[in-house]
């Protein structure tokens, strides 16, 4: 039975750390990796595409496929694995992304708190606790190189 990990990329560090995680974990577990990314905007009220859909929200659409084009070849995974847009929440959508694609894994990206506080930061991770039942795994930024003294 092949297990499958859903990724919500973003075209940030953190969505790029996420990707990579994910990349990573997919190929040393073999598992099918789906790779999602919901552009902010007002989708379908049913989240399928609609031939009423407005300007922008297919133009939001069409984004979101280029960037995921982009980001999947960038990391290797182009031709195996599989893409998913969304236009709306990116909590809720993720989540029913997660729940079609029976997804035995979550990976999102974080950020640090900053200097005085410790830990990660995924405001999304936060919200998807309450839209999916599916574990969640943080992938953590990487971490900065300090300054080279000359």
């Amino acid at each position: 039975m092949q297990g499958t990990i859903v990724c919500g990329v973003t075209n940030t560090d953190e969505g790029r750390q996420a990707l990579a995680t994910a990349v990573e974990v997919s190929e040393r577990l073999g598992l099918r990796l789906v790779v999602a990314h919901v552009a902010e905007g007002i989708g379908a009220s049913n989240g399928d595409v609609d031939d009423g859909e407005s300007a922008t929200t297919q133009g939001d659409r069409e984004g979101a496929a280029h960037l995921l084009a982009r980001l999947t070849a960038e990391y290797g995974v182009a031709e195996s694995a599989e893409r998913r847009v969304a236009v709306g929440d990116a909590s809720s959508l993720l989540g029913q992304i997660a729940a079609e694609e029976a997804a035995d894994l979550i990976v999102v990206g974080a950020r640090a708190r900053g200097r005085l506080r410790r830990g990660l930061e995924s405001r999304l991770a936060g919200r998807l606790e309450t839209e999916t039942p599916a574990p969640i795994l943080i992938a953590p930024p990487r971490l900065r190189r300090g300054r080279r003294s000359p």
